[in-house]
């Protein structure tokens, strides 16, 4: 593994490179001088390769602190190698695969999760055919050095285009919520195209879009040709959330084109794409509004709200009990807790805890059936 190339037969030369910032905008790559490319060390390479994101692993020594997955061939297969290192900089790949003949050539997302004890990454499904979709599998080890062979968990559904692939997987834990996420490239083949969607999950395991349309498009975006997004989202601003994405200025494909790229020094950058603190989606109305959430169950004592308000604008909520909800009568307001009595919430808030008149207290309803009526 110390050629640059490493065997892996593609049109590009895959590395993992190095670069530090102090604000996540400006970044300097300073010299690490440990791979070989071109007959030199003077540069920022850290992995020769083609390597996922590194992550710091909390359980392990500290020579072995950082670590990756790399892809690689041997005896003319694709093998997932693993490599570990003491600073993030230099690093040693580990002689054994992690996984035998197996391919996740995209976006392999792994870290330790500190719940479950154990290590879990998200690899891109396992092809069978040239003409098979790509999709997002899911394992968990005790072991680094040692992983089961990933399992399918997200393809695309029915409402989808047959030619839609899942091509990377973008996974994030949700910060501050037992929840996770995952803003993943659909690949359009037909259009040669890409386009990033939000998923949503409570286990990490079954996956949800809360809303069809992608979060981020090539179109409305400005951008042409493709983007991808990397994973982690990182908060440089109060109260606002940023995701790392790499916009393309050609298609997928254009490499295979008779005319190649337009322009062969400009193959895409990175930047960041950014939301409001938990505004990637929400309930808008442009004047008056009322919504009712399915009967659901809630454990805590308190309505925490994520709104902002234009100048006179409100908010109301109306606690209703579920049980007492019959085949032909709607539940009914919980005394105390009905839209005359709330609190309007107004103005720019990310965590408004809700009250009716002055009674914020709801445990009392904890665990048992409710809806929650919004009106705007």
């Amino acid at each position: 593994w110390g050629d640059v190339r490493q065997g892996w037969d593609n049109p590009y030369e895959y590395m993992l490179t190095y670069a530090e910032s102090t604000d996540g905008k400006d970044w300097t790559k300073p010299s690490i001088g440990t791979v070989n490319c071109n007959g030199s060390t003077d540069n920022n390479l850290v992995y020769a390769g083609h390597a996922a994101p590194a992550f710091k692993d909390p359980s392990a020594p500290p020579s072995e602190r950082y670590k990756l997955v790399g892809m690689g061939k041997k005896n003319g297969r694709p093998h997932l190698f693993g490599a570990v290192s003491e600073d993030g900089k230099r690093f040693r790949t580990l002689e054994k695969p992690l996984l035998d003949n197996y391919a996740s050539d995209t976006h392999t997302v792994v870290r330790f999760d500190p719940i479950k004890g154990k290590y879990v990454g998200y690899f891109r499904g396992k092809n069978h055919g040239r003409r098979a979709l790509r999709t997002i599998a899911y394992a968990e080890t005790d072991r680094f050095d040692s992983w089961p062979v990933p399992e399918v968990i997200v393809t695309p559904d029915l409402n989808d285009e047959p030619d839609t692939d899942i091509y990377t997987n973008s996974y994030t834990p949700w910060p501050g919520a037992d929840a996770h996420l995952m803003f993943p490239a659909f690949y359009q083949r037909r259009l040669d195209d890409t386009e990033i969607h939000m998923m949503t999950s409570r286990d990490g395991l079954r996956w949800e879009r809360p809303v069809r349309q992608p979060i981020i498009d090539t179109e409305s975006s400005g951008l042409v040709g493709s983007v991808y997004a990397g994973s982690e989202l990182l908060s440089l601003v109060p109260g606002e959330w940023a995701l790392p994405i790499s916009p393309r200025p050609t298609s997928h494909n254009a490499y295979q084109f008779p005319d190649g790229y337009p322009n062969k020094t400009d193959h895409g950058y990175v930047c960041l794409a950014s939301w409001r603190q938990d505004g990637f989606t929400s309930l808008e109305a442009e004047t008056e509004g009322f919504c009712s959430t399915i009967p659901f169950t809630f454990t805590g004592g308190r309505l925490e709200v994520n709104a902002w308000t234009r100048f006179g604008g409100g908010i109301r909520f109306e606690l209703a009990d579920a049980s007492a909800e019959t085949r032909f009568e709607v539940a009914p307001a919980i005394r105390g807790h009905t839209f005359e009595d709330s609190e309007p919430v107004s103005g720019d808030t990310v965590k408004h805890v809700v009250s009716w008149h002055g009674d914020s207290d709801i445990s009392a309803w904890s665990g048992r059936p409710v809806r929650l009526r919004i009106q705007m």
